[in-house]
C-alpha cells in the first residue's frame, strides 16, 4: 500500500530502517512521500514516536474552520475529487387551467403540461477547487438547435449530457440535493432510459439540519457566509423559456451558473468541517490508518482517550491540528481492530 505521509512519520520509518539501508538510500535518491507500511509497522510508529501524539484533543492554535484545505499533490485525494460533480438544474414552469387568480390548490387533473429541465450546470471538485469559475460546465435546451427549433422545452439534449456526467461520478454535491436527484431520475425514468450509475449524494441544506439560521436557502447562505450575492431572476425569465425566447434561455444558463461557484461551491467548503459525518468522504479506503474524513490527512493520537461509561471501555481519540476537527476510535483499546482507521467524528 503506498501512501503519503506526514514528513516527520516519514523521518520516523527511515529513523527505524536501520537494517535496510536500501531501503533508506532509494528513498532519499527519490525523495519518495509515501512507503508501503502495514497497520502493525503504523501502531509502531505511533508508540515508538509518541513525542508526535498530542497531549490532549483540545489544540486550537491555527485552526481554520472557514475554508477546506485540501492538498491536491496526493494522488487518491486529486482523482477522488475528478470523480466528485457539484450540480444544479433549472426546471420549466407547468400550465393549469384554473377559474380564477389568486392563491389556490391546483389539482393534478388541472394541469396540462408537464415539468421539463431547462439547464443544467456544474463543475467537478477538481475543477472549481483549481480553476474557480473557469471549471463549470453547463448545458442548456438551445444548445440542440434542431430540436429547440421543434419544441424549446425538448430536454433530451441536456438530459443525455447531465446523464453521462452522473455516470461518471462517484458523488454529487447540490443543495437540497432531493430535488435536483430526483427530478433528474424522473426525467430518466420518463424517457425510458437506463439509470446512471450508483453515485452518493451530499446536500448542503441537509447537513445543516442541526444548525439554526435565518434562512438556509442557499442564496442566503452565500450572502451571509461568503459574502456573495445570487444573480436575480424572476418569474418572467420562466415564462420567456416558456415562450421559447433563446434570449431568456441564455439568462436562464448564467443564472444557473451563477450558482455553482460563487454559491454552491464556496458554501459547501465554508461549512462542509461542521458537519464532516455527512460531508465528502476524503479518507483513503485503501490504507487502514486514522484519516480525517473531510481533508484525507493523517490524524495524529492524542494521549487521553475517551472512556465509554455505558460499558467501561477506553478508546482512542484522534486530532486533525489543520481544522481541529476531533474522532474516535470505533473499537476499544484493547480490540485488534483499534487504530486501523475505523473512526467516526467526536464532539
Amino acid at each position: 500500500m503506498i501512501e503519503q505521509l506526514p514528513k516527520h512519520i516519514i523521518q520516523s520509518i527511515i529513523d527505524m530502517a536501520d537494517d535496510s539501508p536500501d531501503w533508506v538510500d532509494i528513498s532519499e535518491d527519490l525523495e519518495l512521500e509515501g512507503f508501503a507500511i502495514s497497520p502493525q509497522q503504523c501502531e509502531s510508529i505511533f508508540s515508538q514516536y509518541s513525542e508526535y501524539m498530542l497531549e490532549d484533543c483540545d489544540v486550537t492554535d491555527d485552526v481554520n474552520m472557514s475554508a477546506l484545505e485540501l492538498d491536491t499533490t496526493i494522488p487518491y485525494i486529486s482523482k477522488r475529487m475528478k470523480k466528485i460533480q457539484f450540480i444544479d438544474i433549472e426546471t420549466s414552469l407547468i400550465t393549469a387551467k384554473v377559474f380564477s387568480t389568486g392563491k389556490q390548490t391546483v389539482k393534478a387533473d388541472q394541469v396540462i403540461s408537464s415539468t421539463r429541465v431547462l439547464t443544467v450546470a456544474g463543475g467537478s471538485f477538481y475543477d472549481l477547487y483549481n480553476y474557480g469559475e473557469d471549471g463549470i460546465w453547463g448545458y442548456s435546451n438551445h444548445h440542440d438547435n434542431k430540436r429547440f427549433k421543434k419544441d424549446p422545452l425538448d430536454d433530451t439534449y441536456v438530459l443525455r449530457k447531465v446523464w453521462d456526467i452522473l455516470d461518471n461520478a462517484d458523488v454529487i454535491v447540490a443543495h437540497n440535493a432531493r430535488f435536483d436527484k430526483s427530478w433528474l431520475l424522473g426525467r430518466f425514468l420518463e424517457k425510458g432510459w437506463k439509470l446512471p450509475s450508483r453515485f452518493d449524494v451530499v446536500c448542503t441544506y441537509r447537513y445543516l439540519h442541526d444548525f439554526n439560521m435565518t434562512s438556509k436557502k442557499l442564496g442566503k447562505l452565500s450572502e451571509s457566509l461568503i459574502g456573495t450575492n445570487k444573480i436575480e431572476s424572476g418569474l418572467k425569465l420562466w415564462m420567456r423559456c416558456s415562450n421559447g425566447d433563446v434570449d431568456a434561455f441564455t439568462a436562464m444558463l448564467k443564472y444557473n451558473c451563477g450558482d455553482i461557484y460563487d454559491t454552491l461551491f464556496q458554501v459547501y467548503l465554508r461549512t462542509c468541517q461542521y458537519a464532516p459525518h455527512m460531508a465528502i468522504d476524503m479518507s483513503n479506503p485503501n490504507i487502514q490508518v486514522p484519516q480525517c474524513r473531510v481533508t484525507g490527512d493523517l490524524l495524529e493520537r492524542c494521549n487521553d482517550t475517551y472512556y465509554n461509561p455505558t460499558n467501561g471501555l477506553e478508546y482512542y481519540k484522534y486530532f486533525n491540528r489543520k481544522n481541529g476537527l476531533t474522532y474516535v476510535d470505533r473499537y476499544n483499546t484493547r480490540s485488534k481492530k483499534a487504530n486501523l482507521g475505523y473512526i467516526k467524528h467526536f464532539r
